[in-house]
């Protein structure tokens, strides 16, 4: 008899838009999002799959968005809270306005282009990029190691889904930091027998909703 073989689909969606942050860098801080897009969140609902297992970070934005989500019609198997799947702690830099940080990482000769810092670079009492690829990379790692087929929704950030397309390339952290995430964005990667097969990344509810025959390429 053939063997099966095991697939195990990862959905990864961005927290809904900040607000109330007046144009400062925020990273970790426990800031508020708007969900009042109430036609994304039904088509958010109508997308993902049913009976997942579903995380989050333990940051207040990716719960209100998968509240939000829930709230449309959005059903569940079970949730579970990781902090693996936080955005990057940007320690005593969280707050400042991202003018002043540009200035601080270029003064520095820690800039970056698509990121708000060098990777590898530790702001005081926080994590560098790379750090947080670890973490991913571990909370990747470990639901994996419990769950080897269905389906994983996980309602996280911007850098962590940009780290989790790494881990699903298997190549070096900084090669996806030019990837753009949008706020309520989906990106999906499939796992089949230890290989990885990348679906979509960054597509948008409304963008998807208006796609003809889109469920024919899932």
């Amino acid at each position: 008899m053939e063997k099966k073989l095991s697939e195990l689909r990862f959905w990864w969606v961005r927290h809904a838009t900040v607000i109330g942050n007046n144009g400062c860098c925020y990273g970790n801080n426990d800031v508020d999002c708007d969900v009042s897009d109430i036609e994304s969140f039904k088509i958010l609902a109508k997308i993902l799959p049913k009976n997942a297992g579903v995380y989050s970070s333990h940051l207040k934005r990716t719960i209100k968005t998968m509240e939000a989500t829930i709230k449309e019609g959005f059903s569940y198997k079970e949730y579970e809270m990781d902090r693996n799947f936080g955005e990057q702690n940007l320690g005593e830099w969280q707050g400042m306005k991202y003018e002043k940080l540009e200035e601080l990482t270029k003064e520095l000769g820690i800039f970056h282009p698509t990121w708000l810092v060098s990777p590898n670079y530790v702001p005081p009492n926080g994590e560098s990029y790379n750090n947080l690829f670890e973490r991913v990379s571990k909370g990747i790692n470990k639901i994996k190691e419990r769950k080897k087929n269905g389906d994983v929704v996980i309602f996280s950030h911007g850098g962590p889904i940009k780290a989790a397309i790494g881990y699903a390339l298997n190549t070096n952290p900084i090669v996806t930091l030019p990837f753009w995430i949008d706020n309520l964005a989906v990106s999906r990667f499939d796992f089949s027998d230890g290989v990885c097969r990348v679906r979509f990344i960054n597509l948008l509810p409304k963008v998807i909703s208006n796609s003809n025959n889109f469920y024919d390429r899932l």
